[in-house]
């Protein structure tokens, strides 16, 4: 019964140390990605950050690592791009439609560490812009990314979160100069 049990306890240990599953990297704490809460009336913007039949945690292909918070850490680098932007419409938000949120899911996401040792990662986001006030819908638009960089996929977090801040720049773009902000006027009327 002794050895038995030392060949379980053995067995355990094993899988615990000796790569028995995935390892997980969360984007949020060494991705450098700032992590903020604020209450989604205290911005005009609320960014709502989902994935869509995309594994979150990620897999990377070659490895034996799994990036975690995809969601939450898309959701944190779309809101900081969008920031200079959304404090620039605080005034225009308040008196007429209580501000806007922007729902922003992953479509696609894909990671892979290279035999050279090299982490690529691509993502895919559908943004879809409604007024707060009625939930008007405003508009919507395709996102994409493709970073890398030579690290190793335990270091890569700082790769993904790269490629989501990409994402987030391009939607602050696309507020800024590609999207009617207002509701049509029958919208507007009828409320």
């Amino acid at each position: 019964m002794r050895t038995h049990l030392t060949a379980i306890l053995g067995v355990g240990a094993c899988m615990a140390g000796c790569g028995g599953g995935p390892r997980l990297v969360p984007l949020l704490g060494t991705s450098g990605a700032p992590v903020t809460s604020m209450p989604p009336y205290a911005t005009p913007l609320e960014v709502v950050s989902r994935s869509t039949a995309v594994s979150d945690p990620l897999p990377v292909r070659g490895s034996e690592i799994v990036y975690g918070d995809l969601e939450s850490a898309l959701g944190i680098a779309v809101s900081t791009a969008a920031a200079a932007w959304a404090g620039s419409q605080r005034a225009h938000t308040v008196a007429k439609h209580g501000g806007w949120t922007v729902l922003v899911e992953v479509t696609a996401a894909d990671a892979e560490l290279e035999p050279g040792g090299r982490v690529v990662v691509g993502i895919d986001a559908r943004a879809t812009l409604r007024t707060r006030s009625g939930n008007v819908y405003l508009g919507q638009t395709q996102l994409g990314c493709r970073e890398g960089g030579l690290v190793s996929a335990e270091q890569g977090a700082p790769v993904v979160y790269r490629c989501l801040m990409r994402v987030g720049r391009d939607l602050a773009g696309w507020l800024a100069g590609g999207v009617r902000l207002d509701p049509p006027p029958e919208f507007t009327n009828s409320q």
